[in-house]
């Protein structure tokens, strides 16, 4: 029914089972056992950006049959496998084989010779090294080795779909699920997928990782690439599930939907958001929705904003929309900022989106809510964000907060410190502001600051306080923070005060 061409139209589009997972791959290295990650503990998502195929080393794990007839011929694989010397080691584990084949190593060793030969990378090592994976299921199926093998297989497979290999694409088709639905065996896949929800809960229990899995998720990683619209249908099946180890998987398909920027695949981001369980598949779509700039995107980024009873989705979706820098997007975070019952923290990560743009209208606009906001967060925001800017009028604001005897000591503190940090204060009206204030805590405060400042006029006023201010305790802080300052004149000063 399928022709070869038609399997390589396929499976040539899936061939990236390691290539939008190598990238991540390649920074880890060596793994202390097995290959380096698995496909799920590889994934990110800077990795679907520039994926290529690449699998760092593993170590194969050291010898442990002493007595086994197989034992030095292991050991030589072994070495020659962690130099990344793959020809010998290949051959080497082939000889296993070969010359012990009930050698408690047998089983492994074919493993391991698979993955000597995918390093090698030409077809006919590919081959050969495939062929070795397929002889330890039929030979070794207790092998230690059984899982990480399924998935070298699937990735072999990829690389022999890009080059011209329809036998391995159709296989990549069939572990991704597409052949299920394109041969009408639905009712067949439906009691498969009962059956392995069943496994799925006895794996829970006993907290065993779900072999099929890893394999499906391999060989999803693998049409990562895939422009055939048969894609979509498969991927939406997976979005339906809700068994407990399906959340991995229904990540990936978001990861992969959202490399496909149309108005379905929009509406299935829409759905995700709105009815996927659990809270990391919903972040993942939110996120996901922010690379489009459609109107239905945007639409149902505020529509998270305002109505999700998740603060953590609110929060990606405000990030989501921040990226867009556009004048709706900013009218949306002042309407999140100061929104009646929304979460405190929401609205804070809302100021903070309009402090740094550092439009003048947002910052005028942020300095109005400070006065409406009892919220502490959203009150400690707003201090950040004028400080981080650049407007003499907001440093001013922010010095008048200090001086406000109806703000509590924790905000006054912290306007005082942020303010003072800003080398366009003048440490004149530092000091100023010290000679107008008795409470004990804000000048404790005003000689942190003062000792931030290197002028001169810094310094001055801290070793004045050292020598007469009449609180004792302020005398020891001046003292104490002086210890810090690089003035050369403090040296001189701290003698004089020990030889009084």
């Amino acid at each position: 029914m399928y022709n070869r061409q038609w399997w390589l139209g396929i499976g040539v589009a899936v061939v990236a089972t390691t290539l939008a997972i190598g990238a991540t791959l390649e920074a880890q290295q060596r793994a202390p056992v097995g290959l380096a990650g698995s496909a799920s503990e590889a994934w990110s998502t800077a990795g679907i950006e520039h994926a290529r195929a690449a699998t760092p080393v593993p170590y194969a794990p050291e010898a442990w049959l002493q007595q086994d007839p197989g034992d030095s011929l292991y050991k030589a694989a072994r070495e020659a496998l962690n130099k990344e010397q793959y020809r010998p080691a290949a051959d080497l584990f082939h000889q296993i084989l070969e010359r012990y084949p009930n050698s408690g190593y047998a089983g492994d060793a074919l493993y391991w010779e698979a993955f000597a030969r995918y390093r090698l990378g030409t077809t006919d090592e590919l081959r050969v090294g495939l062929e070795s994976l397929m002889r330890q299921e039929r030979q070794y199926p207790n092998a230690g080795t059984r899982s990480e093998a399924q998935v070298l297989a699937t990735r072999i497979r990829g690389q022999l779909a890009r080059r011209g290999d329809a036998a391995a694409a159709e296989q990549l088709v069939v572990q991704s699920g597409i052949m299920a639905r394109s041969t009408g065996e639905r009712e067949r896949a439906e009691q498969r997928e009962r059956e392995r929800q069943q496994a799925v809960q006895q794996r829970l229990q006993t907290g065993q990782r779900s072999e099929e899995d890893e394999i499906r998720l391999a060989a999803l990683d693998a049409l990562l690439m895939m422009d055939s619209e048969q894609a979509i249908p498969v991927l939406q099946d997976i979005l339906q599930r809700r068994d407990a180890e399906s959340a991995e998987l229904r990540q990936r398909a978001v990861l992969i939907l959202g490399r496909k920027q149309t108005p379905e695949t929009e509406k299935i981001m829409l759905g995700v958001v709105k009815n996927d369980p659990d809270p990391e598949v919903r972040g993942m779509a939110v996120m996901m929705l922010a690379q489009s700039e459609s109107e239905v995107a945007f639409q149902a980024l505020a529509e998270v904003v305002r109505t999700s009873d998740s603060p953590e989705l609110k929060e990606r979706a405000v990030y989501a929309l921040a990226q867009r820098k556009d004048a709706r997007s900013a009218t949306l975070m002042r309407e999140i900022a100061r929104q009646q019952g929304q979460n405190p923290e929401v609205q804070a990560l809302a100021v903070m989106v309009l402090g740094k743009s550092q439009d003048p209208a947002n910052l005028d606009f942020i300095r109005e809510l400070y006065g409406s906001t009892t919220a502490p967060e959203v009150k400690e925001r707003i201090l950040y964000s004028l400080a981080s800017g650049k407007r003499p009028e907001d440093r001013r604001w922010l010095l008048d907060r200090a001086l406000d005897p109806k703000e509590s000591i924790d905000v006054r503190r912290q306007a005082l410190f942020m303010a003072g940090q800003q080398k366009d204060v003048p440490v004149a009206d530092i000091v100023a502001i010290y000679d107008g204030v008795q409470d004990r805590e804000m000048r404790e405060q005003m000689l942190h600051v003062l000792a931030m400042r290197d002028e001169p006029a810094a310094v001055d006023k801290l070793m004045d306080l050292a020598r007469n201010d009449p609180d004792p305790q302020i005398r020891q802080h001046a003292i104490l923070v002086l210890g810090r300052s690089k003035d050369p004149r403090v040296a001189e000063f701290l003698v004089e005060l020990i030889n009084k």
